[in-house]
């Protein structure tokens, strides 16, 4: 009787060995569990890297707003730098000027431009607008080779009705670099401004042979025929070419598509100029133009 009671005890203990080891997790699912938390401890932490850097004042950041067309946001990263007693650089001057630009455009849209043209001498008499283009005539002055801050100035003036000022700068920006289609185009909008239709149109295709595909251009020659030329067949050809483009961002593209139908409503015998197949209209962008040897800029 004791050796089968002994015999009952041994056997106890085993049973329990393996029941224990039943019940608890084995080696290799210790491993994965710990690869996995580990894998969501630095998940968490990158993600709360990329949180902070996102967040952060830089001037990245603010180029990353302003390119979402968060312009306000963009100035307040701007204004959350430290200073760091350095004068800055020309780069830096004509992106708060940018940021400026169009903080300033935002106000005067949501204001329905109350305030626009109440001076005869500057359209936009707005503190923003007299900042931003301090900021682009510092950077004309730290680099007086670059046409950008120039291009855009130019811009700034037309949109003051400051229309001297703006050829004067604007054809400036060229003779530093007759490749820049936005001086083309902003020119030719300034010359359609001002009656000059002959040259507002050279300008304009000009824009367009230097960067064939960009919406915006269209969009102004289509402007131009539409309301300067007067001529509906033209307008027609290239806001449909504007809208070939696939301007997803562009606010006024269902304006533009509502302009279109009313045009083909009026003129259904203009119908087949909507698309011209033998157009290159996406032929590429930035494509190199030169004037001809001794070529004046209008």
């Amino acid at each position: 009787m004791a050796k089968a009671k002994s015999n009952e005890e041994g056997k106890a203990p085993k049973e329990a060995g393996k029941k224990g080891r039943k019940n608890g997790l084995s080696f290799v699912s210790i491993v994965l569990i710990g690869i996995f938390c580990s894998a969501l401890i630095l998940s968490f932490g990158f993600g709360l890297r990329h949180i902070h850097f996102k967040s952060s004042p830089s001037v990245k950041n603010s180029e990353r707003l302003l390119a979402m067309g968060k312009p306000r946001e963009a100035l307040e990263v701007l204004n959350k730098l430290p200073a760091t007693g350095k004068r800055p650089g020309s780069k830096a001057q004509i992106h708060r000027g940018k940021v400026l630009y169009a903080v300033l455009m935002q106000q005067m849209r949501q204001e329905k431009w109350g305030s626009y043209g109440i001076d005869p001498d500057n359209w936009i008499k707005n503190p923003l607008a007299a900042e931003a283009e301090q900021c682009f005539l510092d950077a004309m002055a730290l680099a007086p080779k670059d046409p950008e801050p120039r291009q855009i100035l130019g811009n700034l003036y037309r949109e003051q009705g400051r229309f001297a000022d703006s050829e004067i700068i604007l054809r400036s920006a060229l003779e530093l670099d007759d490749s820049n289609s936005e001086a083309f185009l902003t020119l030719g909008l300034l010359y359609a401004e001002g009656g000059r239709l002959e040259v507002a149109h050279k300008a304009l295709m000009a824009a367009w042979e230097l960067d064939e595909g960009n919406a915006q251009i269209a969009k102004n020659i289509a402007y131009f025929y539409r309301f300067y030329a007067n001529v509906p067949e033209s307008s027609i050809v290239w806001f449909s070419r504007y809208i070939d483009c696939d301007p997803q961002r562009d606010p006024e593209i269902n304006l533009i598509r509502a302009e279109l139908r009313d045009l083909l409503e009026r003129y259904p015998e203009f119908e087949g100029y909507r698309r011209n197949p033998n157009e290159r209209v996406n032929r590429g962008r930035n494509k190199a133009f030169k004037p001809p040897v001794g070529r004046q800029l209008f």
